[in-house]
């Protein structure tokens, strides 16, 4: 990895803007190790800065920029779009010196959502670790092992990188032109599984069958699928009606989640079509079947695509 061969010392004043479940998570992983001193924290409310204080252990809170003082390393820890109007008014509070490092967490957004900092004479770069963060507390303590796509100035990457391996990183390198992209595929592996599972419910509650036992019933399938993707791969873990060329029992899938909702029939169709690139690549069910399997999803998702939303 470009930049971790020459581990220069961060730092040693962290400034936060913006100090949410990831920030503080990073910021407190950043302060336990040594790396760097926490100073200001700035969040939309006084009082939820506080609490980010007493998460990370360190740091003084602050009612916003203009109230931070000057520091060598500063992450802004916002949501994606608050970043860019972020890095504005930093820019514009006079706090930046020349050589200061400006960071973000975000994996849809490219650092150069940074630019005004650069600007003021900032480096500015990108640290997105892979993570959910839903619980801080977690994260921390599982951090170790965590992948981090990097990207941005080298010379600011060349001190975050070992800094970020310190508390535990993989890190590999991003193009920013692609960031949007990168972490849109992140939603499929990971934002996405507790809404296909959210569908598996509603369509097992219109079964008749209670919300509590079918979230029960699908456990033990759903972490051996996960688990045989992982060790076999994506191919051999998939399973169903789709990996046979089926057609007769998908089309009766598509008929009962069209008759009730729609929106369903329609997920069911398009992610079945990508199913069927899967399941065709291997060579092991006859081309006819899968055509017809294919047939029968796309006719369910154009009928889908022409009814009201939210027939219910």
């Amino acid at each position: 990895m470009p930049g971790s061969e020459a581990a220069t010392d961060l730092p040693r004043r962290l400034n936060v803007i913006g100090c949410g479940k990831a920030g503080r998570a990073v910021a407190r992983l950043l302060h336990a190790h040594g790396l760097c001193v926490v100073g200001d924290v700035a969040n939309r409310t006084l009082a939820s800065a506080v609490e980010a204080v007493a998460f990370i252990g360190a740091g003084t809170p602050k009612p916003g920029i203009a109230a931070m003082d000057a520091a060598g390393l500063w992450l802004v820890a916002t949501g994606d779009d608050a970043i860019a109007p972020s890095a504005e008014g930093l820019a514009a509070s006079g706090r930046l010196r020349s050589g200061d490092i400006v960071f973000h967490l975000s994996g849809a957004t490219a650092s150069a959502a940074l630019a005004p900092c650069r600007a003021s004479g900032a480096m500015v770069a990108s640290i997105h670790p892979v993570k959910n963060f839903s619980d801080p507390q977690a994260s921390v303590r599982t951090f170790e092992g965590t992948w981090c796509g990097c990207e941005g100035d080298p010379a600011a990457l060349a001190l975050l990188q070992p800094a970020f391996e310190r508390i535990g990183a993989r890190l590999f390198c991003i193009d920013a032109r692609y960031k949007a992209l990168y972490h849109g595929g992140g939603a499929f592996a990971c934002n996405f599984i507790p809404v296909l599972m959210e569908l598996a419910l509603r369509c097992e509650e219109r079964a008749g069958i209670p919300r509590e036992v079918a979230l029960d019933m699908f456990e033990p399938i759903a972490r051996e699928t996960l688990d045989a993707v992982f060790r076999q791969g994506i191919a051999p873990a998939l399973a169903g009606p789709i990996s046979r060329g089926d057609a007769g029992t998908v089309a009766r899938h598509l008929a009962a989640m069209d008759e009730w909702d729609p929106r369903v029939a329609q997920a069911y169709a398009q992610l079945g079509d990508v199913a069927l690139d899967i399941v065709r690549s291997l060579g092991r069910v006859d081309a006819g079947r899968l055509d017809a399997t294919r047939a029968a999803m796309r006719s369910a998702a154009a009928t889908a695509q022409s009814t009201p939303e939210d027939p219910r």
